[in-house]
């Protein structure tokens, strides 16, 4: 059962970045959920952005905007922390995501995403 709902957590955290669907988003990124990356675009270096930064960020085009297809490498959890290596890819980027999760009150919430992204 855990197990379910974690995915359907991660999923619906890619598809709100996918879809450009913030109010997805609000609601399935913890409230200190963290972006974290190396690299911006042509920017090197370590980047870690908010949830508010990061909603903003998707909400202008920024990011997220094409659909991506999902392979799990690994998932599991430790009671309430879930860890999943997922591949993402697009038409344009490939993904190589560490993505961490928490559950709290019941409800399974995303609070990490570490990237590797690279242009096809």
């Amino acid at each position: 059962m855990h197990m379910q709902q974690i995915q359907q957590a991660i999923e619906k955290f890619i598809k709100g970045g996918d879809n450009s669907d913030t109010a997805i988003l609000e609601e399935i990124l913890h409230k200190d959920y963290q972006n974290i990356q190396d690299g911006f675009f042509d920017q090197p270096g370590i980047f870690v952005i908010p949830k508010n930064e990061y909603i903003r960020l998707v909400r202008e085009k920024i990011f997220g905007g094409k659909p991506r297809k999902i392979t799990y490498h690994f998932l599991e959890h430790n009671n309430n922390i879930a860890y999943a290596k997922v591949s993402l890819e697009s038409s344009v980027l490939r993904f190589s995501s560490l993505i961490t999760c928490v559950q709290e009150n019941g409800k399974w919430q995303v609070m990490t995403n570490m990237p590797s992204i690279e242009s096809k």
